[in-house]
Parts: structure tokens; C-alpha cells; sequence
């Protein structure tokens, strides 16, 4: 793509909402040189094991929940909960994406959306669509269609 070299996508609410059509896509943006973060709460063990077994390419996993552990920001209860602070959970995505220098992340959230600095698309997870540029694109249009629209959408940013 065009100005994107990196994209980023949510696992909960966007990947898992629909394994197959976002193997495609993954597949057809890593061979149009783009590479692919799957980005989440976590856990990393988790969201592996799940990727490998619906066949799902990605370049890279980063997940909140061993960010934040491993720089001992997580509070777990004894029954196993944990809790991360709300404005540190909020945050985490965009942060990376910032880091990472992600060219566009896709995400079903709206509360993640205002922290970030990275273009940001939108996945609306019950009607199963993108929203980009303005435009509702539907997945039953194909992954095709849906990077198209994304190379479009980069070269405007």
C-alpha cells in the first residue's frame, strides 16, 4: 500500500468476529508488502494459539495484558481477575501504533479511537462492516474490496 507499510487490527471484536475473511486479508496486505500486527488485550498465548489454528498470517503480535505485566502495571486477584488502569488500558493501542510507526489501525472500539495519533478505521463488529473515508464497506464485498479501499484511504493520509 501506497503510504502504509504497517497496519495494525484488534483480535476481540474485529479478527475473531470473522477468522476467515481477516486471514484473507492479512494474507492479500503481507502480499502487497504490507506488514501486519495483530494488536490486543491479550493474553499472547491465547491469541496465538487461535491464529495458528484458523490460519491467520501476521507479522507481529503485541498484546496489553503482557505489556503491561511484564513492567509489573497489572494487578491480579487471587482468583486470577486482573486489572489494569483504565486510562493505561485506554491508551495502549495508540501508544504503540505511535511507536510502532503503524500507518493505519482498525479497531471496533470507539473509546480507543481519541488516543490515538494513528489513522484510525473503524470495525463495526454487528454489522460486519469498515468505516473509511466516509464509506460504509461491508466484508461481504470481499478482502479484495477491502484493501483497495485501504490503499485508497492510505494515499489520502
Amino acid at each position: 500500500m501506497a503510504n502504509c507499510k504497517k497496519i495494525s487490527i484488534d483480535f476481540h471484536g474485529v479478527i475473531n468476529t470473522a477468522p476467515d475473511f481477516f486471514a484473507a486479508l492479512m494474507r492479500i496486505l503481507q502480499e502487497n508488502g504490507v506488514k501486519v500486527y495483530v494488536v490486543s488485550g491479550g493474553p499472547n498465548a491465547y491469541l496465538q494459539e487461535y491464529l495458528a489454528e484458523h490460519l491467520i498470517p501476521y507479522d507481529e503480535l503485541w498484546c496489553i495484558f503482557d505489556y503491561f505485566n511484564a513492567r509489573e502495571k497489572v494487578k491480579v486477584a487471587a482468583g486470577g481477575s486482573f486489572h489494569i488502569d483504565d486510562e493505561l488500558w485506554n491508551k495502549a493501542k495508540g501508544d504503540f501504533c505511535a511507536r510502532e510507526q503503524i500507518g493505519v489501525h482498525i479497531d471496533d472500539s470507539t473509546i480507543y479511537g481519541k488516543y490515538f495519533t494513528t489513522p484510525y478505521i473503524r470495525f463495526n463488529t454487528s454489522e460486519r462492516y469498515f468505516e473509511i473515508d466516509g464509506a460504509a464497506i461491508s466484508i461481504e464485498n470481499g478482502a479484495e474490496k477491502i484493501v483497495d479501499a485501504l490503499i485508497h484511504f492510505s494515499k489520502n493520509i
